[in-house]
């Protein structure tokens, strides 16, 4: 039998909030083998002193995770501040990876994986990996990862957020910028793994007609950029910078039903040009690419974030949870501070859960491991 247990607090001292949060975690599952943790940017000066006092409590120095823009508990989240998530867990199988210099080095980071998982991928194991976004090359990374992982889940999310300082990832006492950390779950009896997205369509399938590296200049022979507009409408047509924020793209992964809901990557729009009338996302295009538009709205965000739980925590409770959310979701989005962590408690009950307000997600769609943006990853081990 294996255990887990999840602790949180706000405080603002750094070695109380690791000691507290740790304590509620410790609680939960009576001892610990190893344990996530997770900590919002007030803490970023007095990182060491965190992981310190939690290991001190939780009698392990198995902790990884990383500085984020906020984190999420057990009914609780807190953006920005001094918000600490702890899940510790006793009885499974947990080994550390630790990558200290992440770019460049993918194909180490997957040897390394390959060993915690002693090259016989299963499906009940959960790979969690918490990359410094800035050191993070997804498609090299991925690539390699995904020739190790086999049928192994891997959910994840970047340190930090896009505009504050460096993010910064641990494992044990090593505290680093550029580095990749995380933890291999072996030994529950299943896991169960669900993505929710922020978008709805806005239109079908598009074809690039043409294109020049990540600029789209024509979709299904009409200019882009005139197509782009069309979906804003008014006002966001005449305010491109701010259509941004609300129309991005959706790149299908999947083969059968490509939009639907967990079927497509979103990508944000990374630049206009009108004189061209294109614009850009940050991924290369080439001729013959499909995409759509998808409009970014929290009833569309909400509704999802039901059906995910609704369709992923039916059944037997499970044993401890973890959810990845991005930082551009939250109170800003929703209008309503704790929302998910709300829908979350309502739908787990009890199940010790931690989380983390990251830059980027790392999840499955289209039956692979992938970079997401703008979702929640929920994961579960029974």
């Amino acid at each position: 039998m294996w255990s887990a247990g999840a602790g949180f607090s706000t405080r603002e001292d750094a070695e109380r909030a690791g000691r507290e949060a740790a304590e509620g975690a410790l609680a939960g599952c009576g001892r610990a083998d190893a344990a996530l943790l997770f900590a919002g940017p007030a803490h970023r000066g007095h990182a060491s002193r965190l992981l310190a006092a939690a290991a001190d409590v939780l009698g392990t120095a198995r902790i990884a995770g990383g500085l984020a823009h906020g984190v999420i508990g057990v009914g609780a989240e807190r953006e920005g501040g001094a918000g600490v998530s702890v899940l510790a867990v006793a009885g499974l199988e947990v080994r550390p990876l630790w990558v200290p210099e992440l770019a460049g080095h993918e194909e180490h980071a997957a040897a390394d994986l390959a060993e915690c998982l002693d090259g016989d991928p299963r499906p009940e194991d959960l790979v969690v990996l918490v990359p410094d976004p800035g050191a993070l090359p997804p498609q090299a990374l991925l690539e390699s990862l995904g020739r190790v992982t086999g049928p192994a889940g891997v959910v994840g999310a970047g340190a930090g957020d896009p505009v504050s300082e460096a993010p910064l990832v641990w494992s044990g006492s090593r505290i680093a910028r550029g580095a990749l950390a995380g933890l291999v779950l072996r030994g529950a009896a299943g896991r169960r793994i669900g993505v929710t997205q922020a978008c709805r369509p806005a239109t079908a399938l598009l074809r690039v007609t043409r294109c020049q590296g990540p600029w789209i200049l024509e979709l299904d022979g009409r200019p882009a950029l005139e197509v782009y507009r069309e979906v804003a409408g008014a006002p966001l047509a005449d305010d491109l910078r701010r259509a941004a924020a609300f129309v991005l793209a959706a790149l299908p992964r999947a083969a059968t039903d490509p939009l639907a809901p967990g079927a497509y990557l979103v990508r944000n729009v990374a630049g206009f040009a009108p004189e061209a009338n294109a614009f850009a996302i940050p991924e290369w295009v080439a001729k013959g690419d499909a995409i759509a538009l998808v409009h970014r709205e929290p009833e569309t965000a909400r509704a999802d974030l039901k059906a995910m739980l609704a369709a992923l925590a039916g059944g037997s409770r499970p044993k401890l949870g973890l959810y990845f959310d991005c930082c551009a979701r939250g109170e800003a989005f929703f209008g309503v501070a704790g929302l998910e962590s709300a829908y979350l408690e309502r739908a787990l009950g009890a199940t010790p859960l931690a989380g983390m307000f990251g830059s980027c997600e790392l999840g499955p769609i289209g039956g692979r491991t992938e970079l997401l943006t703008y979702t929640g990853v929920l994961a579960l081990l029974d």
